[in-house]
């Protein structure tokens, strides 16, 4: 919700009087089979859809408009190898849905519209365990991300990318 990653929400019409009125609206089934597949990522909603990616770093554009179903318009995987890890989110940035893929370690901006890939960097830095677990920050023109895998021997960075190119622009 915040740029001081703040989730919590300030609508008064939940709260813990209404909160026991809620109820499943719909479920959109999204991934594969796999038995260690998990969901960590909170959902990005923008003009009636949602915007969210799976463990393997698949992004789901999801249309929500109607109401009553969800129905989803593009998935863009970006071939990940399939071992346990998270991934915990996306970020928006003008009409690109910003989500990052670990082996190789890379961040990927796709189209809102067509679900195409515009820009793909890769920020391994030659480094085979280094993860990106967390999800990319947008702040003005760059993409923030920060790298994962200090447990197994990674030397870890935060690094920021030209949001419109990919481009590494400091580290």
């Amino acid at each position: 919700r915040s740029y001081d990653a703040q989730r919590f929400s300030p609508l008064a019409r939940i709260n813990k009087d209404t909160v026991k009125n809620l109820k499943l609206a719909y479920a959109v089934a999204i991934g594969g089979t796999a038995t260690n597949e998990n969901l960590q990522a909170t959902p990005l909603a923008e003009d009636g859809y949602l915007y969210v990616v799976d463990v393997w770093g698949v992004v789901y554009k999801i249309d929500v408009r109607s109401g009553d179903t969800g129905r989803i318009v593009w998935r863009m995987d970006p071939g990940q190898e399939k071992v346990p890890l998270s991934n915990r989110g996306a970020a928006l940035w003008g009409n690109l849905v910003i989500s990052t893929a670990s082996y190789p370690a890379r961040v990927i901006a796709t189209n809102k519209d067509s679900g195409k890939i515009v820009w793909e960097t890769n920020v391994s830095d030659g480094q085979v365990d280094l993860q990106l677990t967390a999800a990319p920050l947008a702040v003005k023109d760059k993409i923030v991300v920060g790298a994962a895998g200090g447990d197994r021997g990674v030397r870890d960075f935060i690094t920021g990318l030209d949001a419109a190119t990919g481009k590494v622009a400091w580290k």
